[in-house]
């Protein structure tokens, strides 16, 4: 790996295993939106600032037992696998090839 990214990236990298890991959640457009989910869940959410119906919650919570989990209101999601869906230039229409298609989140 140190190789691969070079001496100071390199650092940057074994820093990071230091630091508290981030918890992400997707807010489900087709069933409500990110501006009125908020107030539908009884834990605090922080907005993602990259991604517009993304979310960041306490790792202490427990969202996959929320019934609107059940509902498919959200995704649990790792922030950084949010983050090429919302870099890539898709357009309506486009056709887009998942080679890492399996079940779930990357």
């Amino acid at each position: 790996m140190r190789d691969l990214l070079g001496e100071e990236e390199f650092s940057a990298y074994l820093k990071s295993f230091d630091e508290e890991r981030l918890y992400g959640l997707r807010v489900n457009t087709a069933k409500t939106s990110p501006e009125a989910f908020p107030e539908l869940v009884p834990w605090d959410l922080k907005q993602i600032p990259w991604i517009p119906n993304g979310f960041y919650y306490e790792g202490t919570k427990r969202p996959a037992k929320d019934p609107y989990y059940y509902a498919g209101l959200y995704y649990l999601q790792e922030p950084s696998a949010m983050t090429p869906a919302m870099l890539l230039p898709v357009e309506p229409g486009d056709r887009v090839l998942d080679l890492c298609a399996a079940p779930g989140g990357k």
